[in-house]
């Protein structure tokens, strides 16, 4: 049996893509902090649809969670793996909370990077889809979040530079960055907390999309040849192949 697996799975665009993809046939491992949500979205998907979905309770920013959650998944095939937890920061640089922001790095990019690698090593020549959650902040820098941004390009550079490696290496597994712009979620909230800026009233109404609409953008990523999905100011998806110089260099 296959399964995707979703980080940051217990609310936000992590819930909805959960559900995206259960409506679409595909069994779950669902992963995040918070256990009795993560069950209530198990008990309710596999109330709606045919799927099984698995648990797995888990805080991706210690330290080597990432290497813990992938090694308890060996026994099962993920024919998808999306990470998606992450979290920002509204501050000025001189103002961030130091604590918040390691905690930050370690999440968006160390466990990332390790899920990433470890399931790059082993699902290379196999049928298989990764898609790492980026922002329009990996493609932009914006004053109050100059950290989060370099967090999201990095998340978008890497992803894009696998891409790129393993379509020219005549790999199997895809890899593909979605870049949300706003998005109805607890981002703002959380990037609010101990931030130095309110989240409140930072974007327009108007600007943002709902968490099941970045869900959809995000299974017709899934479904494309392109390697990047990035939400405009319209709040439009625009596929496209990566935008991120890069060398093949000659072995």
């Amino acid at each position: 049996m296959k399964y995707t697996l979703i980080t940051g799975a217990s609310s936000g665009i992590g819930k909805a893509l959960s559900y995206q993809f259960a409506e679409r046939g595909h069994n779950l491992i669902i992963t995040a902090r918070r256990e009795e949500e993560l069950n209530q979205i198990k008990q309710d998907i596999e109330a709606r649809y045919q799927v099984q979905v698995l648990v797995n309770v888990c805080d991706l920013s210690q330290e080597w969670a990432a290497e813990r959650l992938y090694n308890q998944l060996q026994h099962v095939e993920l024919s998808v793996m999306i990470n998606n937890a992450g979290f920002g920061d509204f501050s000025m640089p001189w103002e961030l909370d130091l604590v918040k922001a390691n905690r930050m790095l370690d999440l968006n990019i160390k466990a990332l990077t390790t899920l990433s690698l470890l399931y790059v090593k082993d699902y290379a020549n196999q049928d298989a889809t990764l898609i790492n959650v980026a922002s329009v902040g990996g493609y932009a820098i914006f004053d109050i979040a100059v950290t989060y941004c370099a967090t999201k390009f990095y998340v978008a550079a890497f992803t894009e530079g696998l891409a790129q490696t393993l379509r020219d290496q005549g790999k199997s597994l895809r890899a593909k960055v979605i870049a949300p712009g706003p998005t109805h979620s607890e981002f703002v909230t959380q990037s609010s907390d101990k931030g130095a800026i309110a989240g409140d009233g930072l974007f327009a109404e108007d600007a943002f999309i709902t968490a099941e609409q970045l869900a959809s953008y995000t299974y017709q990523l899934f479904e494309s040849e392109q390697a990047v999905g990035i939400v405009n100011e319209n709040r439009q998806l625009v596929l496209q192949s990566p935008v991120y110089p890069y060398i093949n260099v000659p072995h």
